[in-house]
Formats: structure tokens, sequence, C-alpha cells
């Protein structure tokens, strides 16, 4: 509990179980992709909650030697969605990973005005941050929704080559910009979720932020977490290190990889709670870029990332199981019409 405000997360079957939760009936917001994880949460139906609607996303990455294998992959998954839901009242709709996102505005918002998204389930698990970070403002800014539950699923395992190709030189989310007068930007912060591939983003920090005198450089990174994955943040850093000084070991504070609430609580005390100017860049797990989104919407603060032109096929396989349902983690982001972040 934090300043009186209690944020709850844990196992989708926990959360969704909840007393206040486990009567409503829930829009199940997702993305179709290549990964096998991306309909987990679907089969948390009739288990976790209760499910009135599904409106999912169907990504397509650029040209890549990957785009056959990758179509396949994505129309088995679009075919098993066909067997959960009844086709007639649940959504697919396609977008090329560049696509301006106007239509995607135009989509949610008539998504939160419907009688049935009351309580919405966003699974971010596939969905890339240049779709999620909007997304989530979209719905925030939405009075009508009273329940807001962000969920990431687990695979099996991630593939050992890299999971990204590709990216484009770092730039601003989209609604996540700087529109005001030049001479009034003092960022005094910048804070990175340390990932897997950080790409151009050393050499943008480098160019960008090169007195880290007067702005300091946070590289949040994610621990505990998968040794695996542990071995890559480090990597991470190292390439971080190599271009921006970090002068202290407090400029990489360790928080739990799945652990959205208490990511948040170390970017408000990074950031002064809001008071001090900031630009994030979120490379790390899902539960720190939602924590960093929701942080930036507070702050109307800037976001960075160098999208990648395409993904992997295999950027995940498999599922990781909890019993008899899909392995993941729920997050409580809006209750009774709270915002709790």
């Amino acid at each position: 509990m934090i300043n009186g405000v209690l944020r709850p997360w844990g196992k989708p079957q926990w959360l969704l179980g909840m007393q206040s939760l486990q009567q409503e009936e829930w829009f199940l917001i997702g993305a179709i992709s290549t990964q096998d994880r991306c309909l987990s949460a679907l089969h948390h139906q009739g288990i976790s909650f209760k499910l009135t609607q599904t409106a999912f996303i169907e990504i397509i990455d650029g040209p890549s030697i990957f785009s056959t294998e990758s179509k396949a992959r994505r129309d088995n998954n679009r075919t098993l969605w066909k067997t959960k839901v009844d086709t007639t009242r649940n959504e697919i709709h396609e977008f090329s990973l560049f696509e301006p996102l106007k239509r995607l505005k135009t989509l949610v918002d008539g998504w939160a005005k419907s009688p049935t998204a009351k309580n919405v389930i966003l699974d971010v698990s596939t969905l890339p941050e240049k779709f999620l970070f909007p997304m989530i403002r979209w719905l925030l800014e939405s009075p009508s929704i009273k329940n807001l539950v962000v969920t990431y699923m687990l695979p099996a395992q991630y593939t050992q080559e890299d999971l990204a190709y590709d990216a484009l030189d770092a730039s601003q989310l989209q609604t996540f910009t700087y529109n005001g007068p030049q001479p009034e930007r003092s960022i005094e912060n910048v804070i990175v979720g340390a990932g897997f591939l950080p790409f151009s983003l050393p050499e943008w920090l480098k160019k960008t932020y090169p007195n880290t005198n007067t702005v300091k450089v946070s590289l949040i990174f994610p621990f505990p977490s998968d040794p695996a994955n542990v071995r890559k943040g480090w990597e991470f850093v190292r390439r971080i290190e190599a271009t921006v000084n970090l002068a202290d070991d407090r400029q990489i504070p360790r928080v739990d990889a799945n652990d959205l609430s208490a990511c948040f609580d170390r970017i408000q005390t990074l950031t002064n709670f809001g008071k001090s100017p900031t630009v994030f860049a979120p490379f790390g797990p899902k539960a720190h870029s939602v924590a960093m989104c929701l942080q930036a919407i507070k702050m109307g603060a800037e976001v960075y990332y160098t999208q990648p032109s395409f993904y992997h096929p295999e950027y995940s396989t498999g599922i990781k199981m909890d019993g008899k349902v899909p392995a993941g983690y729920a997050y409580a982001v809006r209750l009774n019409g709270v915002d709790l972040y």
C-alpha cells in the first residue's frame, strides 16, 4: 500500500478472482502475433474471469526473410482464436507495424464506449511498445471504463537468436512527444529500462545528452529475473556504459522483472515524484514498460524508442503453465473507477 493506495497484482486467477471483480464480465483486448502465448489470456476465460467480448489486433511486420514463416504462425493463432470465441461478435483488425495510429485510436475509443467494456483486460504480452503506450493512455482517458487490468503472460522459452532486427533510429512514441517551445526543455533525468537489445540507444544517449553532469541517466535493471535474462541485461548495461558515464551504482536500481508497482515507485523516487523533467526509454520487461508508461502519462513526459522493423517469428515459443491455466501476471490499473497509479 503506497500513500493509502493498494495496487493489487499477481496471478490472473487470483487478481480477477478477487471478491470485488469475480462477478464482473470482461472485454479482452489483445494481439494476434507469431508467439504461442498471444492467446494465453484468452485461455483464462471461464476459469479466471467471465468473458463478454474480445478485440484483437494482428500486427504485421515489415518485409523480411521471416515473412512467410511469420504469416504462417499468425494464421495458426488466428485459427485458434476462432475456436475460442464467437466470431460474430468478436473482432480482429490488421495493422502494419508502421501504420499511423489514427485508425487504432478510433477503434480503442469505440471499444471504450461499448456497453460491454465497463471492465477491460488489456493483454500486453505481445504488443510492441509503439502500440502498448498509446493504448494504455486512450483507455485511461475513458471515464466509462470502471476497471482496467493489464495482463502479461509467460512463454515456455525465448529464442536464443536476436529477438528483433533492423531497428530505426530513436524517436518519440506517438502521443508521448514534446510540443512546447524548444528553449523551455530542460531535461534532468533519462530513465532507461534495461532489456535485451539496445540497438542504437547508446549512440542516441551520447549524442543527445553528452553532459552527464547535468542529465542523470538511470538504468532500471530487472532483478530478480531468469538467469539467462540477467546475463542479457548486464550486456545491455555494458553497451550503455561504453558510451554514457554511469558514475554511481545507484544509477542501476534493481527492480523485480514482474513488479509493476515497485517499478512505478522507484520511478517516482528517481523523478522526485514527477517534479523532475524526465525522458523515458522502455527497453526492459513489459511490467517496467507499463510502469514507465503510467508515469509518463502523469508527468506529460516524452518516451523514446528504437522500433525494430521486424521480429523473430519464434521470439518466444510455447506457453508456461500454472496448473491447468497459462502462467502470467495481472495488474490492476483502475479499480471501481479509481486510478491506482
